[in-house]
């Protein structure tokens, strides 16, 4: 009796050979008898039969053949004395290679031949059943984890591994790499490998840093007519302040990937720059066509400040030379003296388009005094004079030279 497998009814009938008279004699009845073995699912047998051709053998042991089944020779291959019939039942197979579930037909009779049929590589594989277990005709699960050349890469280092591993997290056992707290492949820990596949290994920091950044002080503008437009001046110079940011950095293989603000605390606080705008109005120097008279020579008058009328103007209408100028003012040491040293140099003409004469006025400033004409125009005399009145009213502050 052949076992196969189950389900399959495979009945060795007995040939019962009724012979009710010897025609053509004992031997035309061997001659008939023929010798054969049968292999079914990889075991044999040997019967005789008077069969014609295969597929005869095959209904007389009530053999049924699936479309998927294999025969061989086929089953109109006339019986010759001792042929081998070879018969490969197919087989169901649910197969699993790296986690990649298939269901498969195979005529293979072990597991190790049905993985050959199926084109699956098991050298160095690891196999959820031995190799030589053979085959149901349904029910075979078969789980195959095949060897692999990987590589880790971890703290700028390859890893090689060389094993049959089917997740990430079995090659990093495998190849000794430690993750910490934080750490991460760069696939999922229970991801499937393919040969030849490079994992690498992110390491992550989480840290506190303390950073000292400046505190800018503001800028305080205040308007004031001491000044003219345009003019400014720093009352108060101010001071950047400071203070610590705290941050939590988070870094992966060295590279910050997060920076998250914690805390912040002033050190020291800033202070205010003051800074004073002019608001005084500039005004244009008035038409000096005509001499007037602080500035003739002749000695001509107005409103009574020349040299030859009353007033405050003390003037001679005449010119000075420098070292005059100078002795007028009191020489070196007076505060007159550094004023127009400062101003003018000494020069009664001088002028910047804007300012004029020894003491550099404004027309507005030289009219509001007595004066007339442009300043420059008037004799060093007259300049100091409108100069002292102008520092008895208004101070000293008029001159920045003061």
């Amino acid at each position: 009796m052949i076992d196969f497998l189950k389900n399959r009814k495979v009945q060795i009938a007995a040939q019962a050979v009724v012979i009710t008279g010897l025609v053509g004699g004992t031997g035309a009845v061997v001659s008939m008898n023929k010798p054969v073995t049968l292999e079914v699912n990889g075991q044999a047998e040997e019967i005789r039969t008077f069969g014609g051709d295969v597929g005869d053998i095959l209904d007389s042991h009530d053999i049924d053949l699936d479309k998927r089944d294999k025969v061989k020779p086929g089953v109109d291959t006339k019986v010759d004395r001792d042929m081998t019939i070879t018969v490969n039942t197919a087989k169901k197979v649910s197969l699993s290679v790296d986690g990649e579930k298939t269901s498969e037909w195979t005529n293979a009779n072990t597991v190790g031949q049905a993985l050959a049929d199926l084109g699956v590589d098991a050298k160095g594989a690891d196999l959820n059943t031995d190799a030589k277990q053979r085959l149901k005709e349904d029910g075979n699960d078969i789980d195959v984890t095949t060897a692999k050349d990987l590589t880790i890469v971890a703290d700028g280092k390859d890893h090689k591994v060389s094993a049959a591993v089917g997740t990430a997290k079995e090659a990093l056992t495998e190849s000794g790499v430690k993750l910490k707290k934080d750490d991460f492949l760069s696939v999922p820990m229970s991801a499937s490998l393919s040969d030849g596949q490079v994992l690498t290994v992110n390491r992550v920091e989480n840290k506190t840093v303390k950073d000292e950044q400046a505190i800018k002080a503001k800028v305080e503008t205040k308007k004031s007519d001491s000044l003219y437009q345009g003019e400014t001046k720093v009352e108060s110079e101010g001071k950047d302040g400071q203070k610590q940011v705290v941050y939590k950095v988070k870094t992966i293989n060295g590279e910050q990937v997060k920076k998250e603000k914690k805390d912040e605390k002033v050190l020291s606080e800033p202070k205010t720059k003051v800074v004073i705008q002019g608001t005084k109005k500039k005004e244009t120097p008035a038409d000096t066509g005509g001499s007037d008279s602080g500035s003739s020579d002749s000695g001509g008058s107005d409103s009574g400040d020349s040299s030859t009328g009353g007033g405050d103007s003390g003037s001679t209408g005449g010119s000075m030379s420098t070292a005059e100028i100078k002795a007028m003012l009191g020489g070196p040491g007076s505060k007159w003296y550094s004023i127009v040293e400062c101003e003018s140099n000494f020069n009664p003409k001088a002028s910047n388009g804007t300012h004029f004469g020894l003491f550099q006025f404004l027309p507005s400033t030289w009219q509001s005094m007595g004066g007339s004409g442009n300043p420059s125009d008037a004799s060093p005399q007259e300049q100091f004079q409108r100069a002292k009145k102008l520092q008895a009213q208004e101070g000293w502050g008029q001159w920045q030279c003061s």
